[in-house]
């Protein structure tokens, strides 16, 4: 399987949101409320990354197989108060399910993991949701730790809790 990444652009909002929202609908399911999951807009989707794009805040690698856009990961400086300029964050990382476990995750976590690396960051955070296993081991493979830190977030009515890992650059 020959999948190819590179940075996204304003152009390719829409791709973005399509995985953005399928993969919303399949990973979330049985977590988030589902008329929530079923409610979800592309075109709506799409607005929000075409705005975060051009404001150029956050940098999102796209893979593609072909010409079909398969996932993306979304990353920039970490947000959280307790982090310095050395940490990073992933803050959106999205697979379509049909490449789960395919390894298209994998290369995007690791091609971040270089764009990372070369603008001089030291760590990584990323926030995951609690009941999300699948996500949470997909974490620990790529060598995540969960860092203790927990919070609540409000999706659709319902009140989860995220979890927060940390990976270093040393390796």
């Amino acid at each position: 399987m020959l999948v190819e990444i590179r940075e996204a652009k304003v152009d390719d909002a829409e791709s973005i949101a399509s995985v953005h929202v399928l993969t919303w609908q399949a990973a979330y399911e049985g977590i988030v409320p589902a008329q929530f999951l079923k409610d979800l807009s592309v075109a709506a989707r799409t607005e929000a990354w075409r705005k975060a794009l051009e404001k150029g805040r956050i940098r999102v690698l796209l893979a593609h197989l072909g010409n079909v856009p398969v996932g993306w990961i979304a990353f920039g400086a970490c947000r959280d108060a307790d982090k310095d300029a050395q940490w990073a964050e992933v803050e959106a990382f999205y697979v379509l399910p049909a490449f789960w476990g395919k390894g298209v995750g994998r290369r995007l976590s690791d091609a971040s993991r270089t764009v990372l690396r070369e603008a001089g960051y030291q760590n990584v955070a990323l926030w995951v949701l609690a009941e999300n296993h699948r996500a949470r081991v997909f974490y620990e493979r790529a060598g995540f730790i969960p860092d203790g830190t927990s919070k609540s977030i409000e999706i659709g009515a319902a009140v989860l809790g995220e979890l927060r890992y940390y990976r270093g650059f040393a390796d």
